[in-house]
């Protein structure tokens, strides 16, 4: 890299989307963010596309003093993240995310039709609504007949936002794991066998790019539009968790992640894959690495608690007063919170959030502690398990916009025998990460 010359890592998110830029040192110098909202009705959980992409030109006007000398750009995405694009690139339909529902009886007959063993044999996942996006393939295909006839790719966020950038069609192989349709345990390409047996066109999905190599250059029009200079070299990236995994040094078989935001995710690599029904598999952006994933409802849960049960608090009040008092303090609940206000992505069956245990003794504090436990117990209870199969190591990397130190102690308390270590940025520095392995 020149001496003044950067890289420009975006992590697109459920809610926003955040740009930073790293120095010939790979540091983080500056970020930037944006917000959008998603779109909720019944079962169906759904972002437009385009708004993502003000979202991008409105962080690229803010960073737009630099942006001649970025070297290259790296995004990461959120997923899945469903989308049906046409020949040139834009959304027929808008972008059915990981917390939609819809497909449950796609999903149910997708897994009659090729059976559970071959799913897990195969593509590593059972199909589970919306968040194996082959269900939402599927729900288009049977719902949306126009829209999937007239569809030219099936693609995740990267594939709708690399598009857009360099004109080129693609997708990255950790996203490609969470189709349903890949060969997620033998890293390798699209299951011919599976496409075919659900009958989806292969011609409709995009190219497989491995995360760390070059998929194309900004084209002339996104160069006009935000001050990059035309034909800069855009590493494909992969999925958010994926990135933050490089990004927390979380390399090598046994190593974890818990990120804490709008979701509560735990993450661990694998050496081998170990498909598992009840857990998510995905590769890692490291060549013969894999990563399984747990995920539930977390920030968002907090936030619909509060909207609904403190409005008298502000949201500073709230998470940087009350919550910080009420979790040094509480050490444990008489309620019950089980964390299903999205649902479970891992359940054919629609389960609910619920509050149990109440009593006229009961109080808000009760029900604030008793949703903390729900969701950050849940992958207490999922390390336990993963125990079982492989090696853990002892440290767990904390990341996400849910990290303080009042909650980092809390879950001292809660994961005893592990060493928790906070981590900022790491999915911005897992970007970094690829193009460092890509530039030397």
């Amino acid at each position: 890299m020149n001496k003044k010359s950067y890289i420009l890592a975006i992590d697109i998110g459920t809610s926003s989307l955040k740009a930073g830029l790293f120095n010939k040192s790979y540091q983080l110098f500056v970020v930037r963010q944006a917000e959008y909202s998603y779109h909720s009705f019944g079962m169906c959980v759904q972002i437009e596309p385009e708004e993502i992409w003000k979202a991008f030109l409105k962080v690229m006007e803010e960073l737009r003093d630099y942006l001649s000398q970025v070297e290259t750009v790296v995004p990461c995405v959120f997923s899945p993240a469903l989308i049906a694009l046409d020949e040139d690139g834009n959304a027929l339909y808008p972008a059915i995310i990981h917390w939609d529902r819809r497909s449950v009886k796609q999903a149910k007959e997708a897994l009659a039709k090729v059976g559970k063993e071959k799913f897990l044999r195969i593509a590593g996942n059972i199909p589970y609504p919306g968040g194996i996006s082959v269900t939402s393939i599927l729900w288009l295909k049977e719902k949306e007949k126009q829209i999937f006839e007239k569809a030219f790719k099936f693609g995740h966020m990267n594939t709708f936002f690399v598009k857009r950038l360099t004109g080129r069609w693609s997708i990255d192989p950790t996203n490609a794991s969470l189709t349903g349709l890949y060969n997620t345990v033998a890293y390798s390409d699209w299951s011919e066998e599976i496409a075919r047996e659900l009958e989806i066109p292969l011609e409709k999905l995009p190219p497989v790019i491995p995360s760390t190599e070059i998929v194309g250059n900004v084209t002339r029009e996104v160069a006009r539009s935000t001050g990059m200079r035309c034909g800069t070299p855009v590493i494909m990236g992969s999925n958010d968790t994926s990135s933050a995994a490089l990004g927390a040094g979380v390399l090598k078989g046994g190593q974890i992640l818990n990120i804490s935001g709008s979701s509560e995710i735990l993450t661990i690599c694998m050496d081998r894959p170990i498909p598992h029904e009840k857990y998510y598999l995905r590769t890692h952006p490291l060549l013969n690495k894999w990563l399984m994933f747990d995920i539930t409802t977390g920030g968002f849960a907090l936030e619909w608690f509060r909207s609904q049960f403190c409005r008298e608090m502000s949201k500073e009040e709230f998470y940087n007063s009350y919550l910080r008092k009420l979790m040094e303090k509480k050490m444990s609940s008489p309620v019950n919170f089980n964390p299903y206000l999205a649902g479970d992505r891992t359940s054919l069956r629609q389960k609910k959030a619920s509050f149990s245990g109440l009593t006229l003794s009961s109080t808000r504090d009760d029900c604030v502690f008793a949703l903390m436990e729900g969701t950050v117990g849940r992958m207490k209870k999922t390390l336990k398990k993963m125990a079982k199969l492989i090696d853990l190591d002892r440290t767990i990397y904390l990341t996400g916009g849910g990290v303080n130190e009042t909650l980092m102690s809390y879950r001292r308390r809660l994961f005893s025998g592990f060493n928790i270590v906070a981590k900022d940025n790491c999915s911005l520095k897992g970007c970094a990460y690829m193009a460092k392995m890509k530039l030397g």
